[in-house]
This record gives structure tokens, C-alpha cells and sequence, in this order.
């Protein structure tokens, strides 16, 4: 089962860029609008809207660089600027950052209040995925009443049961419905109700932003062109001695499996889901990665940043040569 297509309402605070279409994708139930440009107004309706801008379906004769407002349903007017299109659909620009929620709960107030829903919500939140005897630290992309859409960094089994518990969210039980590459649909039983939903997106809206590291040059692999799981790029069984650093404890352990952005592990200790640790792998000063599933006593973490394939083979070449 492919994911619903239906508006998505977004806590970025960046414009949609270009995405690629969905195949089968229906446009006709998406959230309607009108796009205002002097005497002419145009129905379209609502892809993606963030703080920055949105995206469209309109069939208007502007180019990019036109100024336009968009009016919600809602009674919200909105200035911006065309800044990209594709066919039928285009990118508007915000001429000042909004703020999503007021949009959504005014969105809620509409409606009957016996069939009222609040739509798809675009977020990036750390969460902790239970199937069976996995646990799986993996990163929700939206969410709805109905079910998320989750980022893992492993293959997670389709039609599994399965426990969610975003950051700041009641643990949620449901069943993983579709799964495609890294990305998977959970859908909740029972779903989530809004009166829940609505309090953690204001306290996710207004939690400040973690900064993140500039990538070293010299380490940094070059962004894929294709989003696969780094699982799928094979790993390379080894045994090989290492070092690992958390916070001022430090310890030895044994490498089982190494890829560009994964390393595999045993180790006694007791390490909890989503930890960050510092590995230092031979000809390589500590590296930070993320624990994002622990098997027993065996432990998988994901680098914050890629080793660049230089990098790896360097690694794989020194383990090579202490085993000779």
C-alpha cells in the first residue's frame, strides 16, 4: 500500500522545493485555495504549505518571479512569489515567515466538530520503533491521526506489528502498512487523537534547532543521488579491535561490520537506545555515530556524517594488514 497523497502542512521554516512527483497521485483531494494577481483569481489547491511558502496545482498564465496571493479556505491571505514550476505545479514564496499551527487550528474549528481531522504534518523527529525483537531508533517525516511516515537508517519488516514512540509522544501501537527503500507507513490502532497530536507539534514547533557540525572536506561522502538504506550497500564482516568513547568513559571493542555510514559491534556494557558514542577505528581519530539498534549485547550505529569511501577502504586496509 502506497502512502495517502493528501496536503501536508509543514513545521520547516524553509519554501517546498521541487519534488518529484507521486506516481497515481491524485490531485482533486488536496485542500483547495485561490491564487489573487490584481483582477485575476485562480482556484488551485494546496500541496505543501510551511512557514516559508508553498507548493501549488494551478493552471496560470504568470512566470516565475510573479508576485501572486494565495487565499486559504480558512480566510488566511498570503503574499509571495513564484520561485519555481513544473507543468501544473509551482513553488510560492512567502513574502514574510508565517506560523503553520494557527493555519491548522483554524483548519480544525471548521470542521464538524463529530468528523473533525487535522491533516498530514511534515515533521523531523527521533523516535524509538519496536518490531518484535528489533528496536530501531528511526526518524518520523509526518504524521497524522491516521498513522507516520518514518526514515530508518535499516530495512524495517512491512506488515508488522509495531510500537511507536516519538520524542515527547505517549508510545503509539499500530502496524507498518507499506514500506519502500528506507521508508516506511505505520498506521496506528487506534489512531491518535488530536486533542493529543495538536499540544506536541506546538512544543516541536517551538524547541530550538539542534546545530549541526559542518562536514569535514577532506571525510564527508559526497550526497547519494538515490536514497537507499546503507544496509543494502553490504557490509564487511570483520573482527576487528576498536575503541569507544562516551562522554569520559572510554573502552575496547570488537567491529563485526562496517559500511561508509554504519558501524557493528559487541560490547557488554549498558548502552540505551539513540546514545552517541565516538568510535575510534584504526588509522582514525573518534568518529561520532548513534546507536540505532541493539540486538543482545550486539550494537549497530549510524555515523552523524558518511566516511567518505577514501576514508573506508584506508580503514579496511589497515584491518587487512594487522590480521596478515
Amino acid at each position: 500500500m502506497r502512502p495517502l497523497f493528501d496536503t501536508i502542512y509543514s513545521l520547516s521554516g524553509d519554501e517546498p522545493p521541487v519534488e518529484l512527483p507521486e506516481e497515481d497521485a491524485d490531485p482533486s483531494v488536496l485542500q483547495p485555495g485561490a491564487l489573487v494577481s490584481g483582477s485575476i483569481r485562480q482556484v488551485c489547491l494546496i500541496r505543501k504549505i510551511s512557514s516559508g511558502g508553498a507548493i501549488l496545482h494551478a493552471d496560470i498564465p504568470f512566470g516565475e518571479g510573479r508576485w501572486l496571493e494565495l487565499e486559504l479556505e480558512t480566510g488566511e491571505h498570503l503574499d509571495g512569489r513564484i520561485v519555481w514550476q513544473r507543468g501544473s505545479e509551482l513553488g510560492l514564496r512567502f513574502d514574510e515567515a508565517i506560523d503553520v499551527l494557527p493555519i491548522l487550528a483554524r483548519n480544525l474549528v471548521s470542521q464538524p466538530g463529530e468528523r473533525r481531522r487535522m491533516p498530514r504534518v511534515e515533521v523531523a523527529c527521533p523516535a524509538r520503533l519496536e518490531t518484535g525483537s528489533r528496536n530501531l531508533l528511526v526518524t518520523v517525516r509526518d504524521i497524522s491521526q491516521g498513522g507516520a511516515k518514518l526514515e530508518s537508517p535499516f530495512p524495517i519488516d512491512p506488515d508488522s506489528e509495531a510500537v511507536l514512540t516519538p520524542e515527547g509522544l505517549k508510545p503509539l501501537t499500530g502496524r507498518i502498512i507499506w514500506v519502500e527503500g528506507c521508508v516506511a507507513g505505520i498506521a496506528f490502532e487506534p489512531e491518535l487523537d488530536w486533542q493529543s497530536l495538536m499540544p506536541w507539534l506546538r512544543a516541536r514547533r517551538d524547541q530550538p534547532a539542534m546545530p549541526s557540525a559542518a562536514p569535514s572536506p577532506a571525510l564527508a561522502e559526497p550526497p547519494a543521488a538515490d536514497r537507499t538504506c546503507p544496509i543494502d550497500r553490504g557490509s564487511v564482516q570483520m573482527n576487528l579491535p576498536a575503541r569507544v568513547r562516551e562522554g569520559t568513559r572510554r573502552w575496547s571493542i570488537d567491529v563485526t561490520g562496517l559500511t561508509g555510514r554504519t558501524v557493528e559491534f559487541d560490547c557488554f556494557a549498558a548502552l540505551r537506545l539513540g546514545t552517541l558514542l565516538w568510535i575510534v577505528l584504526p588509522g582514525l581519530e573518534g568518529w561520532p555515530a548513534r546507536i540505532v539498534a541493539i540486538d543482545g549485547y550486539r550494537f549497530t550505529c549510524e555515523f552523524t556524517q558518511a566516511l567518505h569511501p577514501a576514508v573506508l577502504e584506508r580503514v579496511l586496509k589497515l584491518a587487512r594488514e594487522g590480521r596478515d
